[in-house]
């Protein structure tokens, strides 16, 4: 039984990052095994890093990952924590290859108050899950950005690539390679992504 629920935990996990960047068409196969990998019953929420590469008429500001949860009892709830931009150098490091001159990088991570907060959450899910028979259930993780634009965007794609660091994958795995911010946009991409300033 345990080996099967963290089984279905890590699943979750590489389902919901597929969500989380609206499909998995873009997201490379090695991604996939890499990040089945990941057991979020367990995994070290301070070790956890978000990344994004974005067009330089993009900037990012802010990010949040939304986890959401429903248990087979049919209880549904969810918990935003906030990303922080990560500003140590060498955590860029790993992904200087990825950059082109009309991209740049930014890293996120939780700071300790969140990395707590995202434990206790998870302990609180663990107990509720286990209290309802441990069976069925989902959960999601998504990455909820927040973004503006330096200058009118082209008429064009508008390619953007997300990363995710576990303490399992122990280093960026994209979970979206190129994907099109028009065809995730809800609605007009220019009201989505409003001037910077």
């Amino acid at each position: 039984m345990c080996c099967r629920a963290a089984r279905l935990w890590r699943m979750a996990l590489l389902s919901l990052t597929c969500l989380a960047t609206a499909g998995c068409g873009h997201m490379p196969l090695t991604s996939m095994v890499q990040l089945a990998r990941v057991d979020f019953r367990s995994t070290d929420p301070a070790q956890l890093r978000a990344a994004v590469k974005l067009p330089r008429a993009v900037r990012p500001r802010g990010m949040a990952l939304r986890i959401t949860v429903k248990i087979a009892s049919g209880h549904e709830e969810f918990a935003d924590f906030v990303l922080r931009e990560v500003a140590e150098p060498n955590e860029l490091l790993a992904l200087q290859h990825e950059l082109d001159p009309d991209t740049h990088i930014f890293a996120y991570r939780l700071d300790p108050p969140e990395a707590a907060r995202l434990a206790a959450f998870r302990d609180g899910l663990k107990a509720r899950q286990a209290a309802s028979g441990g069976r069925g259930g989902s959960i999601t993780i998504a990455i909820r950005p927040d973004g503006c634009r330096t200058r009118e965007l082209p008429n064009q794609p508008i390619h953007f690539t997300a990363y995710l660091r576990t303490a399992e994958t122990g280093r960026y795995v994209p979970l979206a390679r190129d994907l099109d911010l028009r065809t995730v946009a809800a609605n007009d991409l220019a009201a989505a992504l409003p001037p910077c300033g």
